[in-house]
């Protein structure tokens, strides 16, 4: 099956996928999900495997505190499961929002169900990306190693050590209930920045904005978000079912 067999869209679930076949999304109305899977997904994960630790309640933390402290308890953690609420701004869509859990797994392994408006799921697993979209019956297979560009984003996954590496990192200022983190990337085009925020009570990210050269931007906040509860490697993994196309690229 050729890259041009089926369009993506651009929507606002299409931000976490890679345009299948030329790079940034489409419009259309079939395939919604799929829009720069490798480098944003990559990206997105990392900032969530960062956990809690306790905060004594500075007006001001230096970033290098935060990092430090987030490297800590980093270390801890084994899996992360969280809701989450997307809320996308993408020209000429508009406003979007989406709905759905997200699961985590040391080293590579990474999980997102969309439940609302419409059921997507996207799999991370053994350098391969997964989109799968039921309403359209078609599964978008990816293989990370062809795209070494992805590689530092996914490192961020498995080593939150590379973020000082991949990132300019400043904030650290305390606004209500939350100390906010501006990262700049070093090396990747494709965003501007990513602000994060984290509750300085319970030093869970709270939120995360992504911004884009091209003037989009995607905000996701998480909630009920648990670690360590003993995820099994077989949650990761995607079986066809009967009657789906997949496309490989």
């Amino acid at each position: 099956m050729q890259p041009g067999s089926t369009s993506c869209g651009a929507d606002g679930r299409g931000w976490l996928c890679r345009a299948c076949d030329r790079g940034e999304a489409q419009g259309g109305d079939k395939g919604e999900g799929c829009s720069i899977l490798k480098i944003r997904l990559g990206i997105l994960v990392s900032l969530l495997l960062l956990i809690t630790f306790p905060y004594e309640g500075h007006s001001k933390a230096g970033p290098d505190e935060v990092i430090t402290r987030l490297k800590s308890t980093y270390s801890d953690v084994k899996d992360l499961t969280a809701d989450f609420t997307q809320k996308s701004i993408i020209i000429g869509f508009g406003e979007k929002v989406y709905k759905g859990r997200m699961y985590l797994k040391k080293p590579k392994m990474v999980r997102w169900d969309y439940s609302n408006p419409a059921k997507q799921n996207i799999f991370i697993k053994d350098e391969k990306v997964i989109l799968y979209m039921p309403e359209e019956k078609q599964a978008i297979v990816q293989n990370l190693t062809n795209h070494p560009d992805a590689e530092p984003a996914m490192g961020l996954l498995s080593n939150i050590e590379t973020w000082e590496e991949q990132f300019t990192i400043t904030g650290g200022d305390v606004i209500g209930n939350v100390i906010n983190l501006t990262l700049l990337p070093k090396s990747m085009l494709l965003f501007d920045k990513a602000l994060v925020e984290v509750d300085k009570e319970t030093f869970y990210i709270s939120k995360l904005t992504l911004f884009e050269k091209s003037g989009n931007m995607v905000s996701f906040n998480f909630s009920g978000i648990k670690t360590n509860s003993s995820l099994r490697d077989k949650l990761f993994d995607f079986r066809i079912p009967k009657g789906v196309e997949v496309l490989e690229y």
